[in-house]
Order: C-alpha cells, then structure tokens, then sequence
C-alpha cells in the first residue's frame, strides 16, 4: 500500500493529462463539423444560383422532339384538351450531366403557394448535355415549374410554363 500511495501524484498527473487531451480533441472536431457544414451550406447557395434556367443549365419546353432530333412548337404557352395533355422539357447542361438517372417533378403554381404534382424518373446518359423528357403531363390548366433534379435532390435546372385548355 505503501508504494501505490508514492506513485499517486504521478497517477493523478496522467489522468488529469488524459481528460484535458480527450477535452480537447472533442472541441476541435466539433469545430472542423461545424467547418464542414458551413462549406455544405454555401456549395448548396452556389449550386441552386448556378442549376435554374437562367444560369449555364436550361431546361425549356417544345410540343415535340422529333426522331430525327428537331425541336417543333418551342413556347412558354401551351394548349391542351380539356381531358388533359403533354409537351417535351427539353434539358441543356454546360457539360456533361455526370449521372445515370435524373427526377424531374412537376409543381402548379396556386394562390395558397405550390403544390407537387408528380415527379418522374428517368434514365440518362452521364457523358450527355442535351436530353429530353417526353409526355411530361397535365391535366388542369396554369402555371407550372417544372425541375430535374440528381437522386441526392440537387437541382438541374428548373422552367416556367403556362398550361390553358383549348
């Protein structure tokens, strides 16, 4: 007993070393966290600026894209029947969209906001920066956005455009 007793200065020392350490390095990766996130938030800011339709990516509609690749009835306005109707999104990216499979959803604007209306996958070509998106559909008429976003939710490119019955 009395040995443990002639090292307990020396005992005390290190565990009070040990929990300073473990303090520490707690702190410093709750501020490397906090670093981190704050560089997600602001590649998020600057990937929303740069994926609408005003920036490098552009998403616009036409009535058709035909086999032959020819863009007919390119608008911001379209007339549809009274039983419902569909137009093309047609996609332009700066370069190369870099996945296999994209979402694009459908939102009507109201009074109340915006309501989601269906979102549809699709496959795509990574190595691509042109695609189209056949038969988007509506059933009532409005105004509509209309987004293609990756799988993670990071947004494309997003277009506005007016739905009116015949």
């Amino acid at each position: 007993m009395k040995k443990l007793y002639g090292h307990s200065p020396f005992i005390l020392a290190l565990f009070v070393s040990v929990c300073l350490i473990l303090a520490c390095g707690g702190k410093k990766e709750s501020e490397v966290t906090k670093e981190e996130t704050k560089k997600e938030k602001t590649k998020d800011e600057s990937t929303s600026t740069t994926s609408t339709g005003t920036g490098s990516n552009q998403l616009y509609f036409v009535e058709e894209y035909t086999a032959d690749g020819q863009e007919v009835g390119k608008s911001e306005k379209f007339f549809i029947k009274s039983k419902g109707g569909y137009i093309t999104a047609m996609l332009k990216t700066s370069q190369p969209i870099g996945v296999g499979s994209v979402d694009v959803r459908l939102e009507r604007e109201t009074i109340n906001g915006t309501e989601i209306i269906d979102t549809q996958p699709y496959n795509v070509s990574p190595e691509k920066d042109y695609f189209f998106f056949d038969k988007v559909t509506f059933y009532k008429s409005g105004d509509y956005k209309v987004t293609v976003f990756k799988k993670d939710g990071t947004p494309i490119a997003s277009g506005k455009v007016r739905i009116e019955f015949e």
